[in-house]
């Protein structure tokens, strides 16, 4: 078995005693950061399963793993695993029915409390021995758009509300119960883009999301508009927002996910980001719970083989 998330068991070393209750022995990533194809197809050549986080399982990948049997994916999105070759071979796939829906919106919560009141910045000044009093935003009021409409998108569409925001909703597919319970508005893309000062991204990735936001649509936001991304930095061309914060046509950029990781690009040097390295799960209780149903799929998987 092998766990190719950078930080398993952590915080709860029972997904270990469950997998050698079983026989089962677990190499874990040793590296700290997202495995590349080569290191995958290295580190998994002996493996008959695996707990997968959002490294890439394309078809040069699994058809060089032989012995793999199980990808047990520690999360809900399968946009990395070429899900059809992959059960073409025999390889069973699982996913944890509870995804890390309480955790990645309440870190949107944070990026926006956060950037509006300065918080990161004014840290920086007072370690540095400056006293300055930054002046920022109130969210009360705002209106946020909420691209992407599921567990997450709702979740924070829910702890939004004591705020009082005006929230925006676009998605292929709507949920009127919810939009009626909790006062959200569904409108059309171009209308969330051009009316809302914070928009925060939900999407899963595809070819039709690859790049979603761009120069396009960067061009359609407010100069005011906060935007925020927790999903799969695939969706955002980067060289354009980078473009667009640099010359001040956009308030600023929260960004936990990039195209290529870990992030060494551009968009460290602007003074209007707040980015974090993928931590948008990384919640003690949140990762608890995960890791565990991903072990007990991978054993299903396995002992039902």
């Amino acid at each position: 078995m092998y766990a190719a998330t950078s930080s398993f068991c952590l915080h709860s070393k029972k997904p270990l005693s469950l997998l050698k209750n079983n026989s089962l022995f677990l190499k874990k990533n040793t590296k700290r950061r997202k495995l590349n194809q080569s290191e995958l197809i290295q580190d998994l050549s002996d493996c008959v399963g695996v707990i997968a986080g959002t490294e890439e399982y394309r078809e040069d990948v699994i058809s060089k793993l032989n012995k793999l049997k199980v990808i047990s994916r520690l999360g809900v999105g399968t946009d990395n695993i070429d899900i059809n070759y992959a059960l073409s071979k025999g390889i069973k796939i699982f996913t944890t029915e509870n995804g890390p829906y309480e955790a990645v919106a309440e870190l949107v919560i944070t990026y926006i409390l956060s950037f509006y009141r300065h918080i990161n910045q004014s840290f920086i000044d007072l370690k540095n021995g400056i006293w300055n009093k930054r002046t920022g935003y109130l969210l009360s009021g705002k209106t946020v758009g909420i691209i992407g409409f599921g567990n997450i998108g709702k979740q924070v569409a829910r702890l939004l509300q004591p705020f009082n925001c005006q929230i925006l909703t676009f998605d292929l597919l709507r949920d009127k119960d919810f939009e009626i319970n909790y006062g959200v508005k569904f409108v059309d893309i171009n209308e969330l883009l051009k009316k809302s000062n914070i928009i925060t991204l939900h999407l899963n990735l595809n070819p039709k999301t690859r790049h979603f936001i761009n120069q396009s649509t960067i061009s359609k936001m407010k100069k005011d508009c906060l935007l925020i991304n927790t999903s799969r930095g695939e969706i955002i061309d980067e060289k354009s927002l980078y473009n667009n914060l640099s010359k001040g046509h956009l308030l600023g950029a929260c960004l936990d996910v990039f195209e290529n990781e870990p992030y060494n690009g551009l968009l460290r040097e602007l003074d209007n980001v707040l980015l974090t390295p993928h931590i948008g799960s990384y919640a003690r209780e949140t990762r608890i719970k995960l890791e565990l149903e991903a072990t007990e799929n991978l054993i299903t998987g396995i002992i039902n083989d």
